[in-house]
């Protein structure tokens, strides 16, 4: 599954490939290397045959929402706990894919930082080479959208955990995050607001999950507070109760830290 990159983009695609080639978790989108071609550079990981989750649950009635979450979780824990701390940035349902036996792989680490290694260049060039903020609203946390210096507008664990609850209603309900709202300005105030997602019902959400339970720690993800959300430690814990309570355990996913040089 090749990326391309213009050559202005340069630094930054060699950015991403640097912190993903030294990543390795079940759960995260392995990395193959670089490959140019035609005077473009492009990143190469394994084809994922299922695309992305979002589209996986929209067209699999069957699809095990609660589940993918739950390897979703394993995957962050996995990034947030890396050393240095790997933050992706622009977690969203199109930016996890879906492996041929159904397991879910996070993938494009386009925003991404090595919060240590890094951080120091980001710092200098950031004027030059990207705006104070991007991504989408949608999955956003509030300290984001209103952030007017790059460095307000670096993302944070607790930013990856804001956009996670999102992804848990966005895979429950088949549906982007404020779907009712058709501008993703418009979306933006309501976030800057402090104001959550309706909450669904019907439809057979809760038996696709979506009960108490798993509404309660969303609206924990999406705290006002960054540091009142949970960690991803934590929210696998919880996905695991869940998939326990249900009788459909997930066994602990093995990773390999590797060491960065």
């Amino acid at each position: 599954m090749p990326r391309s990159c213009p050559s202005l983009d340069i630094n930054h695609l060699a950015q991403e490939a640097e912190i993903w080639n030294h990543l390795n978790h079940p759960n995260v989108l392995p990395f193959l290397g670089l490959c140019a071609l035609d005077l473009m550079l492009f990143l190469v990981s394994p084809w994922m045959e299922n695309g992305n989750a979002f589209d996986f649950v929209r067209g699999n009635a069957d699809a095990d929402c609660l589940q993918l979450l739950a390897q979703v979780a394993k995957g962050l824990d996995y990034l947030h706990t890396f050393e240095p701390p790997v933050i992706h940035g622009d977690l969203r349902g199109c930016n996890i894919l879906v492996s041929e036996t159904g397991d879910a792989r996070i993938a494009d680490f386009g925003l991404s930082e090595l919060s240590v290694y890094i951080a120091d260049y980001y710092r200098l060039h950031e004027r030059e080479t990207c705006p104070p903020t991007n991504g989408h609203p949608r999955w956003q946390a509030a300290e984001i959208i209103v952030a007017e210096t790059g460095d307000e507008a670096r993302r944070t664990v607790a930013t990856d955990v804001f956009a996670f609850g999102r992804v848990m209603l966005e895979l429950f309900t088949k549906k982007v995050p404020f779907s009712y709202i058709p501008l993703d300005f418009t979306v933006a105030i309501v976030v800057i607001r402090g104001e959550f997602p309706q909450r669904p019902w019907g439809n057979g959400i809760e038996d696709r999950g979506l009960g108490d339970d798993m509404w309660e720690l969303m609206l924990h993800c999406w705290d006002i507070d960054p540091s009142q959300r949970p960690d991803a430690k934590g929210i696998v814990a919880q996905l695991s109760t869940a998939l326990e309570a249900r009788g459909k355990g997930d066994p602990p996913s093995r990773s390999k830290v590797e060491e960065v040089t």
